[in-house]
């Protein structure tokens, strides 16, 4: 007995060590050598932002940051996977029985968090409730979208007006709640069927998801997670060094240095998909910005001069300490229709005047160039396009506005010469030519975000056959194309696609995604 006493206090006192142990730190591990048990981590992850924007589907906005947490509690019938290829998710399979109907095969046995039965009539409600709800910028609606058809429980068809073949790329996008849980509620608690669920929230500080262990798909390693919210740049960089959390989802290239200085801190950068670009006012006589004489941004020489004389190189070393990529056209590598033969025009000042020459500008003009505050490159970089451009006698004044003053001034076309930046969500490259390349037709909502009202009938044909074809290969092939056309006509001169850089502890292991969600399933530890 006296035996049996003694090693009941000594488990007792490793029980109490193990204890201390875990939450001395913010990374907890439980770790066990049988491997096909699920490890049990518990992180914590910092955003940027002092609050949380919103859950899915009661929030009109919402930020990259509370889109990557609704992206862990909810599902689509696709989805992405982490270079924007389409997957299989709440849909097992899928195909075109003709040109206007797709039917979907859904997955059986899939619950939801409150453990209701996920069925055909949560698809149908869930993508009716986007489509009515014209003002919800959360995805937006479906206005392609005739009819979702329920055939049986776990079959759909989903009926579009016209041919839609990017309709997956739209629908990876929409979340599918709980037809019966929403009819219901009386709280804005999310339900879905992801592989975290909602545990607590407390305002201004953090916001907590735990694992779902009936999740259909395989289990992630990660337990518990807490998203803290510290606005302050480097008390998020003090937090992770002190070990208050064990990742930053954003940090700058200048930071790099001292977080090096630290053994169990790691850097990973990724290429953001947001392209940033210069852009024109291509109207000849009518310009919002040469009253009463020719615009020469209208002139093909002048744009051409512009492209030459301006030297990327210098500005991602300056600005960006090397962490960027020069652009060559309105898309990443990732987008489907991107053109990989495509090259940018060199860096060849002695061209550029010889442009200049040829167009009759070669005394130069002054210009006003509008960005942004937006985020804080845009201002350096236009300072160093003004510099660049006063080589070839373009006197360039910086207009620095606030976000809400530069969209309002370029969408109702007041600027001559801006620096913008688009990102492309669905994946594919036709929303390029949808909202920028087509010409402004405002009816028919094409062109809406043409700030400059570029014009080319052979665009506008690629655009209107790209947006009904069905035959994938045929769409990149005419996209490419596209592409192609823009750089010869300088549509636009891309300039850079920043490195987006995360810090962590080096237990995780984690590659970010071309979309830039944080996919709590996609993390491993070492």
């Amino acid at each position: 007995m006296k035996n049996r006493g003694n090693i009941k206090n000594i488990l007792i006192l490793l029980l109490l060590i193990i204890l201390i142990n875990c939450f001395s730190g913010c990374l907890d591990i439980d770790k066990n050598n049988n491997k096909n048990k699920i490890d049990d981590y518990k992180i914590v992850i910092s955003f940027g932002v002092d609050r949380f924007n919103g859950f899915y589907p009661w929030s009109d906005y919402i930020n990259d940051q509370a889109y990557s947490v609704n992206s862990n509690i909810f599902n689509s019938l696709v989805e992405f996977n982490a270079n924007f290829g389409i997957i299989p998710a709440l849909a097992e399979n899928w195909n075109n029985l003709d040109e206007y109907t797709w039917r979907f095969y859904l997955r059986k046995d899939v619950k939801f968090h409150n453990d209701y039965n996920f069925t055909a009539e949560d698809v149908k409600y869930s993508i009716d409730l986007v489509k009515q709800d014209n003002n919800n910028s959360f995805f937006g609606f479906l206005p392609m979208i005739k009819e979702v058809r329920i055939i049986n429980d776990f079959t759909i068809d989903i009926i579009t007006f016209e041919p839609y073949p990017i309709l997956l790329n739209k629908i990876a996008n929409i979340y599918i709640v709980s037809k019966k849980y929403q009819e219901n509620t009386t709280t804005e608690i999310p339900i879905g069927t992801g592989a975290y669920s909602f545990y607590g929230y407390q305002e201004n500080s953090h916001l907590t998801l735990e694992r779902f262990d009936s999740y259909w798909k395989k289990k992630p390693k990660i337990m518990n997670v807490s998203f803290k919210f510290i606005e302050n740049y480097n008390e998020r960089l003090n937090a992770l060094i002190n070990d208050q959390v064990d990742m930053v989802d954003f940090i700058f290239p200048s930071s790099i240095e001292n977080l090096s200085q630290y053994e169990d801190i790691k850097i990973v950068k990724f290429l953001h998909q947001v392209v940033n670009y210069l852009s024109f006012d291509f109207r000849e006589n009518d310009s919002c910005c040469f009253k009463n004489q020719e615009n020469p941004f209208s002139n093909l020489k002048v744009r051409k001069a512009i492209y030459h004389a301006i030297n990327i190189d210098e500005i991602i070393e300056n600005i960006f300490i090397g962490f960027a990529e020069p652009a060559t056209q309105f898309v990443t590598p990732y987008i489907s229709g991107f053109n990989q033969d495509l090259e940018r025009l060199p860096y060849d000042p002695d061209k550029a005047r010889q442009y200049m020459n040829e167009s009759g500008y070669e005394k130069g003009f002054e210009v006003i160039i509008d960005t942004s505050t937006v985020s804080v490159d845009r201002v350096g970089v236009s300072e160093i396009i003004a510099n660049q451009l006063s080589k070839i006698n373009i006197n360039v004044t910086v207009n620095v506005l606030s976000s809400s003053e530069f969209y309002d001034k370029i969408l109702n076309r007041n600027s001559s010469f801006y620096l913008v930046g688009w990102k492309v969500d669905s994946g594919d490259a036709g929303e390029i030519f949808d909202n920028i390349l087509r010409t402004v037709d405002i009816d028919n909502s094409w062109g809406i975000y043409n700030f400059g009202n570029y014009s080319n009938p052979e665009i506008d044909r690629i655009a209107d056959d790209i947006y009904y074809n069905m035959n994938q290969n045929k769409r990149i092939q005419y996209m490419q194309e596209g592409f192609k056309i823009a750089l010869n006509d300088v549509v636009c001169i891309p300039l850079y696609i920043y490195n987006g850089i995360s810090a962590m502890k080096n237990e995780i292991s984690w590659q970010p995604r071309a979309d830039g969600l944080i996919k709590l399933e996609d993390i491993d530890f070492i």
